[in-house]
């Protein structure tokens, strides 16, 4: 990885701190719209794919840089678990996201992506959160997000936590939400931030 195109990344998102934007607000506006595009032109065969997974570790670096400077809320407001099913590779999105909820109160577990189904059933088990968030990129992982709601009601029954979804798959076919009889789907990072928030009120 090329240093100077890391420390050139970092140096954009931190100067709009220093110009006075919020880091929520550079998470979205900056580092979420930098992956959509990257997303678009891999789509289209603009760029490669190690230019892809490249643009992937920078952001990863500057959401690494941005993390101690989100400002920590004073209002707790309930646990939470996000992770990516078994087989699902891109967690940058569902790392912001935890970013994000972890400032605005929510003690958040992220497992990361490519989880097993019974790890992400035992830490519900440890972590008892009310809320959990599924991230599903690519279409043919949804599949195991519908098998993975079903553990958890399974499992968990009237302790279950309430399920949102999240990542391109749902994007590209919003009304699975709807199908899978979830809370809600978030599309992008405010999205997500609004309705997880509007769940402990």
């Amino acid at each position: 990885m090329n240093k100077t195109a890391l420390e050139a990344a970092a140096n954009v998102a931190l100067e709009a701190l220093r110009e006075g934007h919020s880091a929520p607000d550079v998470y979205v506006e900056i580092l979420q719209n930098s992956l959509y595009e990257v997303g678009r032109r891999w789509e289209s065969n603009q760029i490669t794919v190690a230019e892809e997974h490249m643009a992937t570790a920078i952001t990863q670096y500057v959401v690494a840089q941005m993390y101690s400077r989100l400002a920590p809320s004073d209002v707790a407001r309930g646990k939470m678990i996000i992770a990516g099913v078994e087989g699902e590779l891109h967690q940058v999105g569902a790392n912001m996201v935890a970013d994000l909820l972890e400032a605005d109160g929510w003690d958040v577990r992220f497992l990361g992506t490519n989880m097993p189904h019974d790890g992400i059933l035992s830490a519900i088990a440890e972590h008892q959160p009310t809320v959990l968030g599924i991230s599903a990129t690519m279409i043919f992982n949804v599949p195991k997000v519908r098998r993975l709601i079903e553990d958890v009601r399974q499992k968990f029954a009237e302790r279950a936590p309430r399920i949102i979804l999240g990542g391109a798959a749902f994007r590209a076919a919003p009304a699975l939400s709807a199908e899978l009889g979830v809370s809600g789907f978030a599309p992008d990072l405010r999205s997500a931030r609004t309705l997880v928030n509007q769940l402990s009120d």
